[in-house]
């Protein structure tokens, strides 16, 4: 089984940097489920960015082997998908309730 991670064991390498969602991790609880969807891709989002800016800062560091450079492309390889899959979720979501709202 595939096991997401940095290092081979799975832990950190290198402690993120500060990390560009940070506002959006601060969010208060949200009581529709809409909102809980929306915060659940939204943390996603925010772990996989953590990982591939850690990634990032690896290399950027010197170690440049091409291990790392394979991991930092598939951690922005896999970020871009799950935008993507987190758009697309949201946009059918929002069609299938303004579509409800029609026909009410």
């Amino acid at each position: 089984m595939y096991k997401p991670g940095i290092s081979g064991n799975g832990s950190p390498a290198a402690t993120p940097s500060q990390s560009f969602g940070a506002a959006a991790k601060a969010t208060k609880e949200v009581s529709s489920w809409y909102g809980k969807v929306a915060n659940a891709w939204g943390a996603a989002l925010d772990r996989q960015a953590d990982r591939a800016v850690t990634l990032a800062e690896r290399m950027n560091a010197g170690d440049d082997s091409p291990g790392v450079a394979l991991q930092v492309s598939a951690a922005s390889h896999q970020l871009a998908f799950l935008s993507t899959a987190a758009s697309t979720a949201s946009n059918s979501i929002g069609q299938a309730l303004e579509t409800l709202g029609r026909k009410q």
